[in-house]
């Protein structure tokens, strides 16, 4: 089953509160904040779950970096999953390899990314030659300073980052709400939504389908 929305629609991480705090009675609201937004985030990046398919874009001549734009600051892109220049898929180059590879124009062939903080910006190892046609198809998550999420995140996947939460609640020491043998049970909980949840990406059942833009960078 494939989540498709034409929007994305952001909740208020204090939505999982009714769902975490019965579990960690006297936890401060910005600490259970803070737990059920790094929860998201790691489930976010060990699934894929969020992947949205960004607006078909083209090159430029002699323009080799793209920069991600998304939507909301509240988003980051995880991952980049596939680039398909002119519906031929490229392989992904490690950044340091990079180096390695002949300076010249062409049709791009390979693909790599950089991060400067929050910022992602799609590199082609071949300076594009022609304007060429280029889809991107992108895993996304929370950023650390978010404040809202990604509402089929509660809807459809909501166990796997409440457990994971009170998971790393519990399992602070010096503590009121300190329990390491909840923290145990709902780490245990949260692993196993994980993996449900990321075999079921690869079949196919994931969040999102928001197309987003990406803006040439002129070198």
């Amino acid at each position: 089953m494939l989540f498709r929305s034409l929007d994305i629609v952001m909740i208020s991480i204090d939505k999982f509160y009714s769902r975490v705090m019965p579990y960690v009675q006297g936890c401060p609201e910005p600490t259970a904040s803070q737990a059920i937004l790094d929860a998201a985030i790691e489930f976010c990046d060990k699934t894929n779950v969020m992947r949205q398919t960004l607006d078909t874009f083209f090159t430029s001549k002699d323009v080799v970096d793209y920069d991600i734009d998304l939507p909301s600051r509240q988003l980051r892109v995880s991952k980049i999953l596939t680039v398909c220049l002119d519906d031929d898929k490229l392989s992904g180059v490690f950044e340091q390899d990079s180096y390695y590879l002949p300076n010249r124009e062409g049709k791009p062939t390979g693909y790599y990314t950089r991060r400067v903080d929050e910022a992602l910006t799609l590199r082609f190892n071949v300076t594009p030659d022609d304007r060429y046609s280029v889809e991107v198809s992108a895993a996304l998550s929370p950023t650390r300073s978010a404040t809202s999420i990604e509402s089929d995140l509660y809807d459809y996947w909501g166990d796997a980052i409440v457990s994971e939460a009170i998971a790393k609640l519990a399992s602070m020491p010096q503590t009121v709400f300190f329990n390491p043998a909840l923290a145990v049970e709902m780490s245990n909980k949260s692993r196993e939504q994980c993996h449900t949840a990321r075999i079921e990406s690869q079949q196919g059942k994931v969040l999102g389908g928001t197309r987003v833009r990406l803006r040439p960078l002129v070198r």
